[in-house]
């Protein structure tokens, strides 16, 4: 049994693992809570390093381990109960758990919903091997959902109170409650459902215990590893790679135009990807404002993947720029628009008149990724791009498409035929390449 964690509810064992420490039951606890016999501790630790086992007649041992009283030592053996893990009060793993959205009403109403889906005849609950009333007429309980759950969570509790009644202390209907909601007790994934609704009701000052001193003794972490932390950023790694990847563009029409487009040329992955609503946050629109929610996002420890994605300009490499100076958690990165072919020589106009010039990373604003067919002016001819200030960081020239709000009319046309039926020709080719560059980005994360 050297591979099994336990948790405890005063004195009484409510929930029970094999392997590894629970990672989100580690959520309940924090780093502060943790507890040891640190004599026994040290000496797992050494052990599974393959040191040998403290010399009791060599004062160096305990001058490296000023906290080891020698003489305790010698004699002290390690209560079960004081090993090695994390304990706090109800009270307090309460407010944690609804800190995290499980509440105990949560939990009742999703386990009701769980055994009437089961039930086919409604919210009765017939005695069980046939049995019959006084009349001669099967016997049956009549019990609403509500009370299946709560008699249900009850029994449980009672039943943890004495294992070695093995369930014989529960009367007939207390064990019938409990029958119908134990799958849900044994498939629920996450933990934290149940500990919600079994800690409701109960005492805030009795201590709720989470025994990992099997696990350290099997080898599965240190005594002086975080277990706690590390089970929080284990939860922060999944929720970042299965939670949808945050994008973050430079304005409205970016958060609105993109989603729409990525639908049409990858309806297989477009659900994966979340863009930033501007009209919903109220937010400003520009690099700067990117580069800022990229930080705001780190510092309040936003999980999930995010991607930062500017324009394919002079003030998008500034930005870029930038962001290489900024340490950012892993799962965050950020990257211009793609290059585009056509944008290697476009009309544009600068102090010394007309010209074609090579655009990419200097003026390739999300306009210019619909095709040159939607950046045709009312003349029929491109749109020319405007120089505009000086960038000293990068040292070029900013660009700036012109009669943009008319190229932006085109774009929404454009979109709405491609959902009326017309076809994806070469024309998403560019949009294409965002969505690539987006899976590519997501991915190396």
């Amino acid at each position: 049994m050297g591979n099994v964690w336990r948790l405890f509810l005063g004195d009484h064992e409510i929930l029970e693992g094999r392997w590894d420490a629970p990672a989100k039951l580690m959520t309940v606890f924090q780093e502060e809570d943790k507890y040891m016999h640190r004599p026994w501790a040290r000496m797992i630790d050494r052990a599974k390093a393959g040191l040998p086992d403290f010399d009791f007649d060599d004062p160096e041992t305990f001058r490296t381990y000023p906290d080891i009283d020698p003489e305790a030592y010698r004699y002290q053996r390690a209560d079960d109960a004081e090993r090695f893990g994390y304990r706090t009060t109800v009270g307090t793993a309460v407010t944690r758990l609804k800190l995290m959205g499980f509440t105990a009403e949560r939990c009742r109403q999703m386990m009701t919903l769980s055994y009437r889906e089961q039930m086919l005849q409604g919210d009765v609950i017939e005695a069980p091997d046939g049995k019959a009333g006084p009349g001669g007429e099967p016997e049956f309980y009549v019990v609403h959902g509500d009370d299946v759950t709560d008699i249900g969570l009850q029994a449980y509790l009672k039943r943890a109170a004495d294992w070695s009644f093995a369930g014989r202390n529960l009367t007939e209907l207390e064990q019938l409650c409990l029958q119908k909601l134990e799958h849900y007790f044994g498939a629920e994934p996450d933990q934290r459902w149940l500990l919600a609704g079994l800690l409701g009701g109960q005492d805030p000052q009795t201590v709720l215990r989470l025994d990992l001193g099997d696990l350290l003794a099997d080898g599965a972490f240190r005594s002086t590893d975080n277990v706690a932390a590390q089970a929080l950023q284990d939860l922060r790694n999944e929720t970042a790679s299965t939670g949808p990847v945050i994008v973050i563009t430079e304005g409205r029409f970016d958060s609105r135009v993109l989603p729409q487009a990525l639908r049409l040329v990858r309806p297989d992955i477009a659900g994966y990807f979340k863009f930033l609503d501007f009209d919903a946050a109220k937010a400003q629109g520009g690099t700067d404002r990117v580069v800022a929610t990229l930080k705001s996002f780190a510092a309040a420890g936003v999980m999930n993947r995010v991607i930062g994605l500017v324009d394919n300009d002079t003030a998008g490499r500034e930005a870029i720029r930038q962001l290489a100076s900024i340490t950012l958690p892993s799962h965050y990165s950020a990257c211009l628009l793609p290059d585009l072919d056509y944008a290697h020589s476009y009309p544009t106009l600068g102090p010394s008149g007309e010209s074609n010039d090579n655009v990419n990373g200097r003026a390739c604003s999300i306009e210019f990724y619909f095709g040159l067919t939607t950046l045709q002016g009312p003349d029929g001819a491109p749109t020319p791009v405007q120089w505009k200030a000086f960038k000293e960081s990068v040292q070029d020239y900013q660009g700036e498409l012109t009669n943009k709000q008319y190229i932006q009319g085109r774009i929404d046309a454009f979109l709405a035929a491609a959902e009326g039926g017309a076809p994806l020709d070469e024309s998403w080719e560019p949009m294409r390449l965002i969505a690539q560059t987006l899976i590519d980005k997501a991915e190396s994360r």
